[in-house]
C-alpha cells in the first residue's frame, strides 16, 4: 500500500545553515531579476492590453473573516482573522491543483485538505515567524514559551536573567507577528511536484514578467506577495499581503484575495498596479512558479507514479 502525499508531508521550516543560505541566495537572485524585468518595461505595460488568458476562477474562496478560524491564534502572535493570508493563499493554490489534477493524481495526493489543517501544519512546521516587540530576532516556535525564547537567544545575558515568561514580556515586549515564511509556498509546490531535485527558492520562483505571461497562458495561477499600500492604492495600509493572480483581461489582473469578502474574493486591478505592488518592497519581489506541481498533477498516471 502506498501512502497518500499530503500537506503534512511538508518538511520543517528550519534547515541546516548551508541550506538556508542557499535558498535565501536563490530567493534574492529571483527577486532582483524580477525587479529588473519590470524596470525594463520602462512603465509601458501595453504588452498586456491584448492578452486574455489564465486559470478558471474558483467556486469558493476561504476568507480570513470566516468564524471557523478567524479567532484562532495564528502561531505565537495574532489571530487567523488578521494574519493568515499566507495559509489561505496556499489553500487557494491547493484547491487550484485539485481542479486540474488527473483522477489518478487525486488518488495519490490529498488535494482537499481542510483550511484548519493547512493552518495547523504551517504553524507547527515553523513557517509562522514572530518576534518580541522590542527585541530583534525572528522566531518560529508555534507557541511563545520561556524555553523557546531562551533557546533562541542562548548567549543573551538579559534574556537568561529573566525567571519567567511574564518577565520576558515585561522587559522585551509581547510577541509580534513577522509574517508567513516565504519558503512555505515553495515547499507546498515541491511537495506536490514529486520531484526531490527541485531547488527551493530557485525552481519554485518566477524571475521575469515573460514567465508570468507564459504561466497564465498555460492556465497556471501565479501566487504573489504584494505591498498593501500600492496594491490597495492606500498609503494607510502598510505591510505585505499574499494573493493569487489567476488571469489577465483587457490590461487588468484578476486576483483571488482571501481578505476581500465584499467582492467574493475577486479583485480586478491594472496589471501595472500589481507589478508595482510586487516590486514596491526592497528585495521583497516574491512571485512563485507553480509549474513544477501543476504540470505533474495535470498529467500524472498511477503507472508513472510506480515506474
Amino acid at each position: 500500500m502506498f501512502k497518500t502525499i499530503a500537506i503534512t508531508d511538508i518538511p520543517d521550516c528550519t534547515v541546516p545553515r548551508k541550506d538556508h543560505i542557499k535558498r535565501t541566495d536563490f530567493q534574492n537572485e529571483a527577486s532582483d531579476k524580477f525587479l529588473q524585468s519590470v524596470q525594463e518595461l520602462c512603465g509601458n505595460y501595453s504588452i498586456f492590453n491584448d492578452i486574455e488568458c489564465g486559470a478558471e476562477l474558483p467556486d469558493t474562496v476561504p476568507f480570513a473573516s470566516n468564524p471557523k478560524w478567524k479567532d484562532i491564534p495564528f502561531g505565537a502572535a495574532n489571530t487567523c482573522g488578521n494574519a493568515s493570508c499566507g495559509a489561505l493563499q496556499s489553500a487557494v493554490v491547493i484547491n487550484y491543483f485539485n481542479s486540474i489534477a488527473t483522477s489518478d493524481a487525486k488518488l495519490l495526493f490529498n488535494l482537499t485538505p481542510s483550511v484548519l489543517s493547512i493552518i495547523d501544519t504551517l504553524v507547527k512546521k515553523g513557517y509562522r515567524s514572530w518576534k518580541l516587540e522590542n527585541k530583534p530576532g525572528a522566531m518560529s516556535a508555534p507557541v511563545a514559551t520561556f524555553d523557546a525564547i531562551q533557546e533562541r537567544f542562548p548567549d543573551d545575558k538579559e534574556v537568561h536573567s529573566c525567571t519567567s515568561l511574564e518577565e520576558v514580556f515585561e522587559r522585551f515586549g509581547n510577541p509580534s507577528g513577522v509574517g508567513t515564511n516565504f519558503f512555505w509556498l515553495d515547499n507546498v509546490i515541491k511537495c506536490f511536484s514529486l520531484d526531490d531535485g527541485i531547488e527551493i527558492g530557485k525552481d519554485t520562483r518566477i524571475s521575469s514578467v515573460g514567465k508570468i505571461i507564459q504561466n497564465l497562458s498555460n492556465g497556471y495561477v501565479v501566487p504573489i506577495r504584494v505591498e498593501n499600500s500600492v496594491y490597495l492604492g492606500d498609503s494607510n495600509h502598510k505591510g505585505g499581503h499574499y494573493v493569487t493572480w489567476f488571469a489577465v483581461k483587457d490590461g487588468n489582473a484578476v486576483i483571488v484575495d482571501t481578505a476581500m469578502e465584499s467582492s467574493c474574493g475577486i479583485y480586478t486591478i491594472p496589471v501595472s498596479q500589481v507589478l508595482d505592488a510586487i516590486t514596491a518592497g526592497p528585495g521583497m519581489a516574491v512571485v512563485w512558479d507553480v509549474e513544477p506541481a501543476a504540470s505533474k498533477l495535470s498529467k500524472l498516471t498511477i503507472s508513472e507514479f510506480f515506474s
